[in-house]
């Protein structure tokens, strides 16, 4: 069987109170990661300083995959906007290591779509240990909770590593090369 967005076959187990939010479960929740629990909860206002440190964490070819630009340091006003989600139409996840988040997982709606685009940054240090994997499988049951039915991702050609994340997650996704970018369209999965 596929693996799939939206299945629930790695939900780590539940932590502390939850959010509930169209009723959907937006609580603060461990992921296991080695020897290591990284709390996983909605990202808030007040994670704004957080992400900047986490900037400040990331190589130069993690900040342009994320970002397409050699960005030094993002500015306030758009750390603000990262952090300040509706937690519907705009939601994020994030992964801490104590207090410090190691790992995002955003979705922005398409307006008059049943679409959202996803974009995931995981700090150096913790790539390639699935984590960027299990977040965006929390998000995805996020997002079908909410009626969207793809994701879609803009990715770079050498972003080698995000090419075989959207394989990982929907083999059977749509990835065509268009504009200098590959365009990925994820069909996303009901949790049952």
């Amino acid at each position: 069987m596929h693996d799939q967005l939206g299945r629930s076959g790695d939900v780590p187990r539940p932590k502390g109170s939850a959010v509930k939010n169209n009723d959907i479960d937006l609580g603060t929740e461990l992921m296991r990661v080695d020897d290591t629990d990284l709390t996983v909860r909605p990202i808030t206002i007040g994670d704004a300083e957080r992400l900047a440190r986490l900037f400040t964490r990331l190589s130069p070819a993690s900040v342009h995959f994320r970002f397409f630009s050699p960005i030094v340091r993002p500015p306030r006003a758009a750390l603000l906007r990262l952090a300040d989600v509706d937690h519907e139409r705009r939601d994020a996840l994030v992964a801490l290591d104590g207090d410090e988040i190691v790992a995002v997982a955003r979705y922005d709606g398409r307006a008059g779509s049943r679409q959202a685009e996803i974009a995931i940054t995981v700090e150096d240090a913790w790539q390639h240990r699935g984590v960027g994997k299990r977040l965006a499988r929390r998000l995805a049951t996020l997002a079908t909770g909410r009626g969207y039915e793809t994701f879609v991702a803009t990715v770079l050609p050498d972003n080698r590593a995000a090419l075989g994340l959207v394989r990982k997650l929907v083999p059977d996704a749509t990835v065509r090369f268009a504009g200098g970018e590959y365009q990925a369209d994820m069909p996303l999965v009901r949790a049952s």
